[in-house]
Formats: structure tokens, C-alpha cells, sequence
């Protein structure tokens, strides 16, 4: 386990924020040297504590304006790692988790209307063969922040 000190929290809450921001920007707002940003990154990047950037996308701007949720009972006879795979190639679908309990996957996906929501559980999914069922809720709103580092 990777130990954080106070700067690398601050550093980490930042970059979470705004995944753009220079080393000169994040040791400006935190009142140290440029150089030792950019070392504690760099250490925080080879240890795996991160693991990289990305462009965070608003699915609405782009037609993709209804949020699902979709818990899924898998067949057991069938690889599950295979079953996520095929899941993930269903363009609308954002992440899989694995889950313990009544099911066995949670699956978040964004679709253009309820009718393309039918036409992805129908057509995409309920066809695969480790497919077993599915319940689906759609969001009507979701809030997000920043892992918290006072751990």
C-alpha cells in the first residue's frame, strides 16, 4: 500500500478536479515548487496510485441523455471474465462491477431514450448466452465527487 502524505492528498484532490492541471498550476495553488509536484506525480504515477488521464465526456451533449443502471443474473456454466468482455463491447456500456448477493452484475450504460434502453436489453444484451436476466432502473439524477484521501 502507497502511503500519502498531506501534499500528495492535496496533489491527488487536484488532479482529480482538473486532470489538466500543469505542475506549475497545482504547485502555484499549493504554494511549493514546481519540481516537487512534478516528482511526487511522477512517484504517485509509478507506484500505480495513478493510473491515468482522461477526458470526462457529458453523454447528454451528445444525444446519450438517460442514465441506466442494469443488474444482471449471469449463467454460471459460462466464463464470467468472457461474459463482462462481450458486455463491454455493447458501445453505450460504461463500467461492469462484479457484485456478491442477489446479482451478479451491475452495469452502467447511457442511451439516447427509453426506446433505445428496450432495443440494448433485447437485442444486446438478452442475447448473449451467459444472459440469464436483467432488472434496469434509469437515473433521474447523479451526483459524483472526488475519492476522498483522509484514509
Amino acid at each position: 500500500m502507497y502511503k500519502l502524505d498531506e501534499l500528495d492528498k492535496q496533489i491527488l484532490m487536484i488532479l482529480q478536479e482538473d486532470g489538466r492541471a500543469s505542475h506549475v498550476n497545482i504547485a502555484k495553488r499549493l504554494g511549493v515548487g514546481h519540481t516537487r509536484v512534478r516528482d511526487r506525480i511522477l512517484r504517485m504515477e509509478e507506484a500505480g496510485v495513478i493510473t491515468g488521464y482522461r477526458a470526462v465526456i457529458d453523454p447528454a451533449k451528445l444525444g446519450q441523455g438517460v442514465l441506466c443502471i442494469v443488474q444482471l443474473k449471469a449463467d454460471q456454466q459460462f466464463d464470467f471474465d468472457e461474459f463482462v468482455e462481450q458486455i463491454l463491447e455493447i458501445d453505450e456500456v460504461v463500467d461492469v462491477a462484479n457484485l456478491t448477493g442477489e446479482v451478479d452484475a451491475h452495469i452502467r450504460l447511457w442511451t439516447r431514450d427509453v426506446s433505445h434502453l428496450r432495443d440494448i436489453l433485447y437485442n444486446k444484451l438478452s442475447v448473449l448466452p451467459a444472459h440469464q436476466s436483467t432488472n434496469s432502473t434509469i437515473v433521474l439524477k447523479h451526483w459524483w465527487k472526488p475519492l476522498g484521501l483522509d484514509v
